[in-house]
C-alpha cells in the first residue's frame, strides 16, 4: 500500500504469493478516481460521476441505484445499507446505518403465536432503510443533485438491461417465490416465466418510484405519497406496517469502531452491523506472530478460524440494538478481552463453537475512491428478501426480520421498533491518520471470515489488493445450518495445508481451485503518490473494477 510494503514483502515471501495467484491479471491504477464492484453496467455508472466532478459518495449513491436494477434479490427499495467512509473535505470517517426497525404491530407474541418468523410475505420485513441512507449521505456528503445521481438507473430500469447468466439464475431461484405474489411476478417472470439470458428485461415500477424520488425527494417514500401507497398495500397484503413506522425512520449516523492493528487503525461498522465481529478477531490474531507461519499457512488458517470462532461467541451472547440493550463493547474491544480469548486457543486443536443463526447470503458490495482522498466502502441487501413486491411502486421487500431471535431477554429478541443485528458490514483502513484500504464482500455469516483474511493477507503479509483476492480462501459453516462446523477450503491451499488442518480436528472439504463464496471488491491508497490500486473478484462473473 506504500512502500513500507517492501519491507514486509519479502523475495521468498513474494514468490510464494505469486505461486498462488490465478490466471495474470494486472492491477488497475488510477489518481482521479476508482470503483469496484459486481457488475460492470454499477462501475460505469459510478465513475461517469466521478468523472463528472462528483465525489466518492455521489459515485456510490448513483452505482448503488443501478445495483437494484442488476441485481435486484440482493438490493432494493425494500432493503437495507450501510455506509462507511472517509470524508476528506472535514478530515474523519464516517459510519451510516441505513438499516430499519421492526413494525410497531411486530410483538414478540404474535410471532410466537403465529410459530415464528415466515421466510417470506411481509410479515418477515422491517422498514426498509436504503433510501433514506442515499438521502441522507447526499444532503450531509455529497456534492450533486440526487435526480442526476438516479439518473442512469432509472435509464436501464425503463430501457431494460441484457439478462446476464447470473440474472437469469438469480431470478430462477426466486422464481417459486416470486409466483405466490402476484405483482412479484409480473415483475420478474414476465409471461410467466423468468427472462431467457440475452432478452431485454425491464424494471417500470422501480424506474417509475426513482423518478418520483428524483423529483419530490426521499420524504415521498416515508411520509408523503409513496409511504401511503405502501401501508395501503402492506394493511392489504397480511403485513403489519403503519404510517408512522415509515414516518419515524431515520438514518443514523455514528462513530465508527476501531482498533490499532499492526501500525494501522481499522474501521468498522458499529452495531446493529456485526462487523464488531471482524474487530474482535483481528485483537485475538494480534496476540500471535502470524508473519512467522506465513500466508496460507494450516497455522495461521487454523487461528483465523478459532479467532472467529470466538468472535461469533461473542456475538451470540452480547450483541443486538444498542437502543434496547447494554451491549459491552469496549470492554469486548479490550486488550484484555483478546488476551482472554487467545488464551482459549488450542494450537494443536479446533474447539466447538456457538454457532451463529442461519443467515441468507444474498447481498452486494462495492466501493469507490476520488481524487480527494475519500473512500467509501457500501453494502445494501434485502436479506434474500420478502418476495413481494409492493403494487405499483416496483418495491421488493426485505426480510430482514429473519435477523432477530424470539429468545426474552435477549439482545437480539425481537421487540415492536427495533433493528435486528446485520450480517452486513464493511471496512476501511488508516495508516497515520491517512486512508489507505477500503474493501468488503456479500456473503452474509461468511462475511466477517472473508473480511479477516483479505485485511489479514495485506496488512500482516503486505500482499497487494489481487494477490489478496486471489490467495486461497476458506469459509466455515454452512448458512442455513446452524451447528455446521465444516471447514471449505480451496484445494489450491494444498495437501499439506489440508492434512495438517484435519490433524488439528477441523472437519476439511476440499473445493475448487476457486469456488470459496464471496466478491470481494478492495480499493487500496498509496500514500506518498496517492494512486489507487483497485482489485476484484475473479471468482465472480462480471466484477468490474475502472479507474481514471
Amino acid at each position: 500500500m506504500n512502500a513500507s510494503r517492501e519491507q514486509v514483502m519479502t523475495s521468498e515471501l513474494r514468490s510464494e504469493v505469486d505461486a498462488q495467484s490465478g490466471p495474470p491479471r494486472d492491477l488497475t491504477m488510477g489518481r482521479s478516481g476508482m470503483v469496484a464492484s459486481v457488475n460492470q453496467l454499477v462501475s460505469q455508472a459510478a465513475l461517469g460521476v466521478l468523472q463528472q466532478g462528483g465525489n466518492a459518495v455521489d459515485a456510490a449513491i448513483a452505482g448503488a441505484a443501478v445495483l437494484m436494477v442488476v441485481e435486484p434479490r440482493n438490493g432494493h427499495l425494500g432493503g437495507d445499507t450501510f455506509m462507511l467512509f472517509h470524508d476528506a473535505r472535514q478530515g474523519r470517517v464516517v459510519a451510516l446505518n441505513g438499516s430499519g426497525a421492526a413494525p410497531g404491530a411486530a410483538s414478540l407474541d404474535h410471532y410466537l403465536d403465529i410459530g415464528g418468523i415466515p421466510e417470506d410475505g411481509l410479515l418477515t420485513s422491517t422498514v426498509p432503510g436504503t433510501l433514506a441512507c442515499w438521502g441522507y449521505a447526499n444532503a450531509h456528503f455529497g456534492t450533486m443533485p440526487l435526480g442526476e445521481l438516479l439518473a442512469p438507473a432509472i435509464g436501464h430500469a425503463d430501457d431494460g438491461i441484457p439478462v446476464s447468466k447470473r440474472l437469469h439464475h438469480m431470478l430462477t431461484l426466486d422464481a417459486p417465490t416470486y409466483r405466490r405474489f402476484p405483482d412479484s411476478a409480473a415483475v420478474f417472470l414476465p409471461g410467466g416465466e423468468v427472462p431467457p439470458i440475452g432478452s431485454l428485461w425491464r424494471q417500470p415500477g422501480l424506474a417509475a418510484t426513482l423518478r418520483r424520488v428524483a423529483a419530490r425527494g426521499v420524504d415521498d417514500f416515508y411520509k408523503g405519497e409513496l409511504a401511503r401507497e405502501l401501508v395501503e398495500y402492506s394493511e392489504s397484503h397480511d403485513g403489519l406496517f403503519s404510517l408512522d413506522d415509515f414516518a419515524s425512520h431515520e438514518t443514523e449516523e455514528l462513530a465508527p469502531l476501531s482498533i490499532d492493528y499492526r501500525g494501522y487503525t481499522v474501521y468498522e461498522q458499529p452495531l446493529v452491523s456485526q462487523g464488531i465481529l471482524v474487530l474482535l478477531a483481528l485483537n485475538i490474531l494480534q496476540q500471535f506472530d502470524l508473519r512467522q507461519y506465513g500466508p496460507g499457512s494450516a497455522e495461521t488458517i487454523h487461528l483465523e478460524i478459532e479467532a472467529l470462532k470466538l468472535a461469533f461467541e461473542d456475538q451470540m451472547r452480547h450483541l443486538g440494538d444498542p437502543a434496547f440493550s447494554e451491549i459491552p463493547v469496549d470492554w469486548l474491544l479490550s486488550d484484555v478481552h483478546a488476551r482472554e480469548q487467545a488464551d482459549r486457543i488450542d494450537r494443536a486443536r479446533a474447539r466447538e463453537r456457538l454457532a451463529p443463526a442461519a443467515a441468507h447470503p444474498d447481498t452486494t458490495y462495492m466501493c469507490v475512491a476520488d481524487s480527494s482522498g475519500s473512500m467509501v466502502s457500501y453494502i445494501h441487501s434485502l436479506f434474500a428478501g420478502a418476495g413481494v413486491v409492493m403494487g405499483d411502486t416496483g418495491a421488493l421487500m426485505n426480510s430482514r426480520l429473519q435477523g432477530f431471535n424470539l429468545d426474552a431477554g435477549h439482545p437480539n429478541c425481537l421487540a415492536p421498533g427495533k433493528r435486528p443485528l446485520h450480517t452486513l458490514n464493511n471496512y476501511l483502513v488508516h495508516k497515520d491518520g491517512e486512508p489507505v484500504l477500503v474493501g468488503g464482500t456479500p456473503g452474509a455469516q461468511w462475511q466477517v471470515q472473508t473480511n479477516l483474511q483479505m485485511l489479514v493477507n495485506v496488512l500482516d503479509f503486505g500482499m497487494d489488493v489481487q494477490q489478496a483476492i486471489e490467495a486461497p480462501r476458506f469459509t466455515f459453516g454452512d448458512q442455513l445450518a446452524p451447528g455446521n462446523l465444516d471447514v471449505r477450503i480451496e484445494s489450491r491451499a494444498g495437501e499439506d495445508v489440508v492434512r495438517e488442518l484435519r490433524e488439528r480436528e477441523h472437519r476439511v472439504d476440499v473445493a475448487g481451485p476457486w469456488e470459496a463464496a464471496g466478491a470481494v471488491q478492495l480499493i487500496s491508497r498509496d500514500q506518498g503518490s496517492g494512486i489507487y490500486r483497485g482489485a476484484t473478484e475473479p471468482r465472480r462473473a462480471g466484477s468490474t473494477v475502472l479507474g481514471f
